[in-house]
């Protein structure tokens, strides 16, 4: 950060709200802060002309859902961090998979945790995002079309080869989540890059993708995919635990829902936990092509068993007929789009 105040932009239609969070946070920040506000419907047009470095949205004006789906009209092209600020108490999963990067309860009496909370997170996010996304205006072939989505855990790193050496022609772009720590999944994207086919990468913001490129989340970054007229693109940001993790499958698997629809492939691979499960969901409801690692070639079958339990795997495979089913069903899209 520089000696230059940073730009918040509040957006709510609560009067009361957004005038006590501009009073704390003037009165409190000591100048770090400039603070605008705006209502829901000038939401976008506020974004754009005033361009700030951080969103702070009233999480109590609609239903979630809809809070939710306000988020994503905000976060393909105008992404910046966003906080949620919410009276409920329940859980943050669709407000973090739509693309906000914390999600801070308010105060019922005294605003002094939340004050702190709120600080907190404002230093956070503001040092680990971008001010803005940065595209990657010279990669050639955007997509358009299919992608695919990986989610796994345990055992999910050595299963990712294998199904990469055994995919033929040109392969849709690739987005994978797999949980491990932050630093070694660069060192693991660098390794698959020089072993296989594809273009193999660590996620990072503004990044377009193309067709045999494999994007690995980065480690402690959620990854999340959006699509504008130039084609798909992700967003690496920090952000809290989603299921239990940071990079989360579910937030992956979610964005990929609903940007591309019916025109994405979810896998979900070996894995401890649940991770996964609701994003899967979520895609086949939109009207994705969905696939699971069976339980006899799974390292621990807990992801792959949540996400079949709950009724989101239309294919339950074994690891070595992952890449046959991936091949056929791409043939049939690149078919089916002539």
């Amino acid at each position: 950060m520089t000696d230059k105040a940073a730009k918040l932009l509040v957006i709510a239609d609560d009067r009361w709200f957004a005038q006590g969070l501009v009073r704390l946070i003037e009165s409190s920040a000591q100048g770090k802060y400039s603070v605008q506000v705006c209502t829901f419907a000038m939401g976008v047009k506020s974004v754009k002309s005033e361009q700030p470095d951080l969103l702070i949205v009233d999480g109590d004006r609609y239903e979630k859902d809809k809070t939710a789906q306000y988020i994503r009209s905000l976060m393909p092209k105008f992404y910046r961090p966003l906080i949620v600020c919410t009276a409920q108490h329940y859980s943050n999963f669709g407000f973090m998979n739509a693309g906000a990067m914390d999600v801070i309860i308010k105060p019922e009496e005294d605003a002094q945790l939340f004050s702190a909370r709120l600080f907190k997170s404002l230093e956070r996010l503001l040092k680990a995002a971008p001010h803005e996304v940065v595209r990657q205006l010279s990669i050639p072939r955007r997509q358009q079309g299919t992608i695919i989505a990986i989610g796994g855990s345990t055992g999910s790193t050595q299963a990712l080869p294998v199904i990469l050496g055994s995919l033929t022609g040109e392969m849709p772009p690739i987005v994978a989540v797999l949980h491990m720590p932050e630093k070694y999944t660069r060192i693991y994207a660098e390794q698959l890059d020089k072993t296989t086919r594809f273009d193999v990468v660590e996620a990072r913001s503004g990044l377009y993708l193309k067709n045999n490129m494999v994007v690995i989340a980065k480690g402690g970054e959620h990854l999340r995919v959006f699509h504008d007229k130039e084609g798909y693109f992700v967003n690496s940001e920090a952000g809290v635990r989603v299921s239990g993790h940071c990079p989360s499958v579910d937030v992956l698997f979610d964005s990929a829902a609903y940007c591309a629809k019916s025109s994405v492939i979810g896998v979900i691979l070996t894995g401890m936990g649940c991770d996964g499960a609701k994003g899967m969901l979520t895609m086949k409801t939109m009207g994705a092509f969905t696939i699971g690692q069976d339980e006899k070639s799974s390292v621990v079958y807990g992801m792959p068993r949540a996400a079949f339990e709950n009724g989101s795997v239309k294919r339950q495979l074994s690891l070595e007929k992952i890449a046959d089913e991936l091949n056929l069903k791409v043939k049939m899209m690149k078919k089916d789009g002539e």
